[in-house]
């Protein structure tokens, strides 16, 4: 009897968490499949990702700045701010996506960026004291399709308002790739969700 009890306690938790992590899932892919981009907002905030360690951009780095700075061109934000302190690498992943940015032509005063960042809770946490330096309230969030929801999340955490999001169009990720990112980031918004709203309480 106490362990038919027992199982079937186990089959409700169990029912339970699949029910939680396909909901998370589903959150993500709300954000993933179509940008949220205004006519304009007061910055764009590139989250961080990886430097090589021959201090070039990784693939991801470089198409979430380039795409910051397409939507700059369009005159889609005053400011891009670029995020993520030193990894694999010898520089910041900030610093390298400012120079891609420059590349790309957005003026240098135009570019912020800060230099000790290692996820993205940081990320925007310390772009967020740069913003208020500047009085900008309003952001575009650029990362990966995947990852834009949890950015958005923690965005509007830190008091950015509105927050809106945009991505690359075309993936660079290899299809095991991507499946493995998305099923990474349902866990990981399941994990942030308790540790921003009790940290409020």
């Amino acid at each position: 009897m106490i362990l038919k009890k027992l199982l079937k306690a186990f089959k409700l938790i169990a029912a339970l968490c699949i029910s939680v992590y396909l909901a998370s899932f589903v959150y993500i892919i709300s954000f993933a499949f179509k940008a949220n981009v205004p006519d304009h907002a007061d910055a764009l905030l590139v989250l961080g990702a990886k430097v090589n360690l021959d201090n070039s951009p990784s693939q991801p780095l470089y198409e979430r700045t380039n795409e910051a700075a397409v939507l700059y061109a369009q005159n889609k934000a005053e400011y891009i701010i670029t995020t993520g302190g030193v990894g694999l690498g010898s520089i910041a992943e900030s610093k390298i996506g400012e120079k891609v940015a420059e590349q790309k032509g957005v003026p240098k005063d135009k570019i912020l960026e800060e230099v000790s960042s290692h996820n993205t809770f940081q990320n925007v946490e310390e772009g967020k004291k740069i913003a208020k330096e500047k009085n900008i309230k309003s952001v575009i969030v650029v990362s990966d399709r995947f990852h834009v929801a949890r950015g958005v999340l923690v965005a509007r955490y830190f008091g950015f308002d509105p927050v809106y999001w945009d991505f690359p169009s075309a993936s660079y990720y290899k299809k095991t790739d991507l499946i493995r990112n998305y099923a990474r980031e349902a866990l990981a918004i399941l994990f942030y969700v308790p540790k921003l709203y009790l940290s409020k309480s």
